[in-house]
């Protein structure tokens, strides 16, 4: 019984001490200077911190810093646009590499020749890796009456708001004549 009694606890020390040997190894390898980089010291430091998580499919980037990171441009499509639609071509061209994720872009439509009202307005999502996407957008025109121009003024204007930085602001609207059948 006595020899009983010395292995079991002999086998509860060893027990101890493998337990004892593993935490202080996980802790040398942890402070090791080959691994030292490579881990974060602090959870402000870890990689999960770094970027924005969203509960969305998409997610907005937003460039790395303030200065200009891609161009937004409107091209007009007049065979499809009238008095009452327009038609446009709108290209965002590639943000620095490693930019992933969706750019909200702001489309407003205005109507008239003298004063132009809105008549239109329109989110589209645009990807930061550069895309190109073609949109007619409908909205509801006055026919004009009879004897008046049948032509209409139409004003596409991308970036409405202003919240993407780009290297050239002035290719961000077009202008283009919408005309009425009839």
């Amino acid at each position: 019984m006595q020899e009983w009694n010395k292995i079991l606890r002999f086998m509860v020390l060893a027990s101890i001490f493998i337990s004892l040997a593993s935490v202080a190894n996980s802790q040398m390898n942890r402070d090791s200077p080959l691994l030292s980089g490579k881990l974060p010291t602090t959870a402000e430091e870890s990689t999960f911190n770094k970027g924005q998580m969203s509960g969305s499919s998409f997610m907005i980037s937003e460039p790395f810093n303030g200065q200009a990171t891609s161009d937004l441009i409107v091209s007009p499509d007049p065979e499809n646009t009238t008095c009452n639609q327009v038609s446009f071509l709108l290209t965002l061209t590639p943000s620095p590499s490693g930019s992933t994720g969706y750019q909200k872009v702001l489309v407003s439509v205005l109507e008239g020749f003298a004063s132009p009202k809105e008549v239109a307005e329109l989110t589209i999502l645009m990807p930061v890796s550069g895309a190109s996407v073609h949109e007619i957008i409908g909205f509801t025109s006055f026919p004009p009456a009879t004897g008046q121009n049948k032509t209409r003024e139409i004003t596409v204007i991308a970036d409405s708001d202003n919240k993407i930085k780009e290297t050239n602001e002035g290719n961000n609207a077009i202008t283009l004549p919408g005309t009425c059948q009839g």
